[in-house]
């Protein structure tokens, strides 16, 4: 095997079991919730279920924007109730502007602070340095004590940082490791937060 080849099949088996490996952790909610509880995780969502009706860009209004779909909004008020229920404190709540995210942000967790850095990254314009930057900045630093930082954003921001690949409404635990980086502990699907 040439040493090119060699190195095509290593990187695609690392990408297969990047993104395979914090699913099949989904086996561990019932250690993930306790932890949960304790604090100190970054859970970062993608969006909700959305109505599908195409590409759409931040500055337009908000009724162009795709939006959560009745679905979505369901998924959102699940994740939120769960929460309660559970004792999973949310302190940090951070949101792409797009209304679909903050949406989201706003109907689980009652709060959110919308930043632009957490738009998608769909483009490769001059700012999306920053924005992943950014983005591996939140989910590397430890939480205020006793809570969990949630973010609401995009799929290719998290795939970006971590290679992860969310589906609508799926959130990702990460814990920070205190020395610039974290480990992906699993993926919730939104009922899934509920039992």
């Amino acid at each position: 095997m040439t040493p090119t080849r060699r190195h095509v099949l290593a990187a695609l088996g690392a990408a297969v079991a990047t993104t395979v490996l914090p699913r099949a952790a989904a086996a561990h909610h019932g250690t993930l919730i306790p932890a949960l509880r304790e604090g100190g995780h970054v859970v970062y969502f993608r969006h909700a279920a959305t109505q599908w009706s195409g590409i759409d860009r931040i500055e337009w209004p908000r009724e162009r924007q795709r939006l959560l779909s009745a679905e979505g909004e369901r998924q959102a008020r699940v994740i939120g109730a769960a929460w309660d229920e559970r004792g999973i404190v949310a302190g940090e709540v951070w949101a792409s502007p797009f209304a679909r995210c903050a949406d989201h942000a706003r109907i689980s967790f009652g709060h959110a602070t919308e930043d632009m850095r957490l738009i998608g990254l769909l483009s490769d314009d001059d700012g999306r340095g920053e924005r992943v930057a950014f983005l591996r900045d939140l989910v590397t630093a430890p939480p205020a004590p006793g809570t969990n930082r949630v973010i609401v954003s995009h799929r290719s921001n998290i795939n970006a940082v971590a290679g992860v690949t969310l589906a609508e409404g799926e959130g990702v635990v990460l814990t920070p490791d205190g020395a610039g980086g974290f480990a992906t502990r699993g993926t919730f699907m939104p009922d899934e937060w509920a039992g």
